[in-house]
C-alpha cells in the first residue's frame, strides 16, 4: 500500500470511529435549538395576553381582583365641533369608553390590580388592529379624572379610556375593548361593544 493510499483511508477510519458521536450531535443539537427555542415562545405567549375571556355588551365579568363592566362608549367625529376643540389630528376620531371597576379583592400586596386597555378592531374573531388608551384628551382644559385602573381605589369607581383611530376604524367591522390584568395573563378580559 502506497502512502497515498494510506491518507486517503485515514479520514474513514476517523468517521467510522466517531460515526454514534457524529449522529449524537446531528440529533442533539436541533433537538436543544427546539427545546430552548420553543421555551422562549412559551414564556412570550404566557406574559402577552393571547387567550381572551368574553364578555356580551352590556356584561359584567368577574377577572383578576375586580368586577368590570362597560358603562358607556362615544365616538367624537375629528370633523366635529367637539373633536376640533380637542384638536384631533386629521382623518381621526376619539373613542372614549367608560369602564366601572368594582375590586372585589387585592393583589398580594394588598393593593388593587393596575390593568392596560386597549381597543380591538376586528373582523372576525381576532382583531386586525388595536389602540392603548391615549390618556387625558381634555376638552377646555378638563378632562376625566381617571383614564386607567387606580391602584389607591378601593371602593367602585369608574374611569374613561380614550383611543384616537383613524376615522375609517370601525365601520366594517367591530370594536372590543381589551383589558389585560399582569396576574392574569395570558388571559384577558375583552367586552363587545354596543
Amino acid at each position: 500500500m502506497t502512502t497515498t493510499e494510506q491518507r486517503t483511508l485515514k479520514p474513514a477510519g476517523w468517521l467510522r470511529r466517531n460515526a454514534w458521536a457524529l449522529v449524537a450531535i446531528a440529533v442533539l443539537l436541533p433537538a436543544t435549538l427546539g427545546i430552548m427555542f420553543a421555551n422562549q415562545w412559551i414564556g412570550y405567549f404566557e406574559e402577552w395576553p393571547s387567550r381572551p375571556v368574553d364578555a356580551a355588551a352590556g356584561e359584567t365579568l368577574d377577572y383578576g381582583n375586580a368586577r368590570w363592566s362597560i358603562v358607556a362608549t362615544e365616538r367624537v367625529p375629528g370633523t366635529s365641533s367637539a373633536g376640533r376643540e380637542r384638536d384631533l389630528p386629521d382623518g381621526t376620531d376619539l373613542v372614549v369608553v367608560t369602564v366601572r371597576v368594582d375590586p372585589t379583592g387585592f393583589g398580594p400586596d394588598g393593593v388593587p390590580d393596575l390593568c392596560t386597555v386597549r381597543l380591538e378592531e376586528s373582523g372576525g374573531t381576532t382583531p386586525t388592529r388595536s389602540w392603548a388608551n391615549g390618556g387625558a384628551i381634555s376638552l377646555d382644559g378638563s378632562g376625566p379624572d381617571l383614564v386607567s385602573c387606580s391602584s389607591e381605589l378601593k371602593t367602585p369607581y369608574t374611569f374613561d379610556a380614550q383611543f384616537i383611530v383613524p376615522t375609517d376604524a370601525g365601520e366594517s367591522s367591530e370594536f372590543t375593548v381589551g383589558i389585560s390584568v399582569v396576574t392574569e395573563l395570558p388571559e384577558y378580559a375583552r367586552f363587545a361593544l354596543e
